[in-house]
């Protein structure tokens, strides 16, 4: 059976995120921080930006106004350059920090945890009282491994040992990322009857249908 173009899109995903990490580890730690670190740091913000202007529906002036940001960068090459761990910072606890917002929010009165929307997607909009009290239990956790992820890379950037903190931004998170999703998993399995426990494949679909806007609307 051929692969499907879906699995070969997440399988290429996965090839370029994992070499983009083993490149940004390299480039940090190596006692040449030149051009090759700074290109590293700098290419995911300017292919982000990218696609949103592309995206947008005022297309022409988006791209026009990335380009003059391109532009900019380029001048500020030498800045840039000498200061590229500055950059690979402010993308992983920026981005660290916003998660914890995405959560943290969805926590607040009036509002619906953010694990609760998820497990809507796959139980529908009438969920037993304890997937309620699960699910926000689950969306505070979230919010606070966020924020002491934040917290531990403004640390550790902060003392100025920029090996370990590369460590622990490229190579540490993401197996944090992963081992915290895999106990969640297993807590939930001792938590939650059978019969109202989501599976590990739904989660997963779950969040990426999230992640690509079909989150459905907080109740």
């Amino acid at each position: 059976m051929r692969p499907s173009l879906g699995f070969l899109r997440w399988i290429g995903i996965a090839t370029v995120s994992s070499t983009y990490v083993w490149l940004a580890y390299l480039t940090t730690v190596s006692d040449e921080q030149g051009t090759l670190a700074a290109i590293v740091a700098i290419t995911p913000v300017i292919v982000f930006a990218l696609v949103l202007a592309w995206r947008t529906c005022h297309r022409g002036l988006s791209m026009v106004l990335w380009c003059c940001a391109v532009a900019a960068l380029v001048l500020a090459w030498p800045v840039i350059e000498a200061s590229f761990a500055w950059v690979y910072f402010i993308q992983h606890a920026g981005v660290l920090m916003l998660l914890a917002l995405v959560f943290g929010r969805t926590l607040l009165p009036r509002e619906e945890p953010l694990v609760t929307r998820l497990a809507r997607m796959v139980h529908g909009h009438q969920l037993a009282p304890e997937i309620r009290r699960y699910t926000r239990w689950v969306t505070l956790t979230w919010t606070l491994f966020f924020v002491a992820m934040t917290v531990a890379s403004g640390i550790l950037f902060g003392l100025g040992d920029l090996a370990r903190w590369s460590f622990f931004a490229t190579l540490l998170t993401p197996a944090l990322v992963a081992a915290t999703f895999a106990a969640e998993y297993l807590v939930r399995r001792w938590a939650l009857p059978a019969e109202i426990r989501t599976g590990l494949i739904e989660s997963i679909r779950a969040g990426f249908e999230a992640a690509r806007g079909t989150l459905p609307p907080a109740l």
